[in-house]
């Protein structure tokens, strides 16, 4: 685990702790979590000119049928704790760090897929892995080779954020991102907002975001060049906090889901692109945020091998459960939107 530290005079209090706080694991005995998934993409329809930001299913007029999960990657913004004692203060920032954000990656990943392909089976959409659709030499190319855009305004906002967040001790970040093994990091989340007494972000990231570039290079320029029907992103928000005894302690803040493709209404003819018009849209997003972030790992000073193996089981049914939630709530809206629904 990363750790920033800045302190201004004598050294100030502790960490916040909870005394029983929210465990990943709980999640094990939870059946549907698909209510727990919220929109999080802009819903501005496209109209009949193909203007907007998402798709009209019956525009579309069936389920994506071919669908590539193109990232599944670990997003941490690192979490920043103030203590004050009298004219003290001392400012810490945790971060989850570069290789376990790629163990809980990869682990997430291949405990989950199985139950991600079969979800989205269900609702007629076949979930391809890069085995699956890097299947020549120019596919393979591209997608290793291919850059997420933004739009100027877009990156100048983000530009701006940091700026003014960095001017500010109790804004002090290292954030960290790292994509399971042999994915592609295709990050598409804005900057988040922690909170650290909670160890917990907001309900929202992309909700009314739009970054039309961002949009048409994943939902128009990697479709096209995979010769897919749509792509599918996976991000978990993780963030890390220093326990007793310097035990580190890693916490699943949100799970996010979003799936982007061709825009089924080409423009007229004449007529040019524009920021209102993305030859790639989105078809969906859902983000599961949990109001306390769900402990990972061992609360305990000193867990016993048996303990951390059960630890380690039933976050693999939560995890897998957390997954499921969002495929299921991701393919009712697809069929509900086109109007058949199950």
């Amino acid at each position: 685990m990363k750790k920033a530290l800045i302190i201004f005079g004598f050294v100030g209090i502790g960490f916040f702790t909870q005394c029983s706080p929210p465990k990943l694991a709980d999640l094990a005995t939870e059946k549907d979590l698909s209510g727990k998934a919220k929109p999080d993409f802009n819903m501005a329809k496209i109209r009949d000119n193909g203007r907007g930001f998402s798709v009209d299913m019956k525009k579309l007029g069936q389920m994506p049928k071919k669908i590539a999960l193109v990232s599944f990657y670990t997003d941490d913004p690192g979490l920043t704790v103030i203590s004050r004692l009298g004219n003290t203060i001392t400012t810490n920032t945790y971060n989850t760090g570069s290789a376990n954000a790629t163990m809980y990656a990869n682990q997430f990943y291949t405990q989950s897929i199985e139950t991600l392909k079969t979800t989205f089976k269900i609702y007629g959409m076949d979930l391809l892995t890069p085995d699956e659709f890097l299947t020549d030499n120019d596919k393979k190319s591209f997608y290793n080779n291919f850059q997420v855009k933004h739009t100027k305004l877009n990156g100048i906002g983000e530009k701006l954020g940091k700026f003014f967040k960095n001017l500010s001790n109790s804004s002090t970040t290292i954030e960290t991102d790292e994509a399971a093994d042999g994915f592609k990091l295709l990050k598409i989340n804005s900057r988040e907002t922690v909170d650290p007494k909670k160890v917990s972000l907001t309900p929202n990231n992309l909700a009314g975001s739009g970054d039309s570039q961002m949009i048409e290079s994943i939902g128009y320029d990697l479709c096209k060049n995979l010769e897919v029907d749509a792509v599918l992103i996976i991000y978990n928000s993780h963030l890390a906090s220093e326990g007793w005894a310097g035990k580190d302690k890693f916490w699943l803040a949100a799970a996010n889901m979003h799936l982007f493709g061709p825009n089924p209404t080409p423009l007229k003819e004449g007529k040019k692109d524009n920021m209102f018009y993305s030859k790639g849209i989105w078809y969906a997003g859902f983000r599961m945020t949990f109001k306390k972030g769900q402990l990972i790992n061992s609360a305990k000073r000193k867990a016993t091998d048996t303990e951390k193996k059960a630890i380690e089981d039933a976050n693999k049914t939560a995890y897998n459960n957390v997954v499921k939630g969002l495929a299921t709530k991701m393919g009712t809206y697809l069929t509900k939107e086109l109007g058949t629904a199950k």
